[in-house]
């Protein structure tokens, strides 16, 4: 009985040996030289909501003019689609390799921005849930905006600082669609429910300061209706003073 146990582990052992053998073969013998790419394929690729398809990444290579499509294998240069793609602030990293077949694979892991910026100069950029400001996205994202006096240090500090206590918040994250900054670096906020203009002043107790509007919210303005007044000013004390 031991010995069929045994011939039998032995057989299985050896087909195992032999499988691995013609699988490591396939791998990594030459590639044909006539092989071209027929397109590329993203596996895992994180960070949500940029590069949701293979046309989004097809799009920048053509852009950087190394578009793999309709190249021979052997003359893709997997290390320049890595460092284009890199380069490209959004991007957290990224790793090419070509597959077994006829394909370029791309896992890209890419920041996940959380306020779009649009400075008094016109400048477009956007800021990340790390507080890392972002030169370009691919595509459109539906966030709120941030415009005015804005230079890349109050971005990097004050203005993350706010945009992610807002995030956090369910109710703050919903009403609030755009800030604007002062030439004092004052904030104003402008709900999406409501006509009115909050003063917030200096980006400090954010907490104190919104939840006392809440409680203005809740006992005043349910009361008296939300149009009564155009602007809320919260930058003093314990109070919340509307002018019509």
């Amino acid at each position: 009985m031991k010995k069929t146990v045994k011939r039998i582990l032995s057989v299985v052992v050896m087909l195992l040996l032999i499988a691995y053998m013609a699988l490591a073969f396939t791998a990594f013998s030459p590639r044909p030289a006539g092989d071209v790419c027929d397109g590329i394929v993203l596996t895992n690729h994180k960070g949500g909501s940029q590069f949701d398809n293979e046309g989004d990444v097809l799009d920048l290579l053509r852009r950087f003019k190394l578009n793999p499509v309709g190249k021979p294998m052997d003359e893709i240069s997997c290390s320049a689609i890595e460092d284009s793609l890199r380069n490209l602030s959004l991007v957290l990293s990224c790793e090419c390799f070509k597959t077994v077949g006829t394909k370029v694979g791309l896992d890209i892991t890419c920041r996940t921005p959380i306020l779009h910026v649009i400075d008094n100069r016109g400048k477009n950029f956007y800021i990340d849930e790390e507080g890392v400001l972002l030169d370009r996205v691919p595509r459109p994202l539906y966030l709120p905006v941030a415009t005015g006096y804005i230079d890349s240090k109050f971005a990097e500090n004050d203005l993350f600082r706010l945009a992610t206590f807002l995030r956090k918040d369910a109710f703050w994250n919903a009403q609030i669609v755009q800030i604007n900054v002062t030439a004092e670096h004052e904030v104003e906020l402008v709900p999406r429910v409501g006509g009115q203009i909050i003063r917030l002043g200096k980006v400090e107790n954010l907490k104190y300061k919104l939840g006392k509007l809440m409680t203005f919210y809740k006992e005043g303005l349910s009361q008296i209706g939300w149009e009564r007044y155009s602007i809320l000013d919260i930058r003093y004390g314990n109070q919340v003073i509307g002018i019509k």
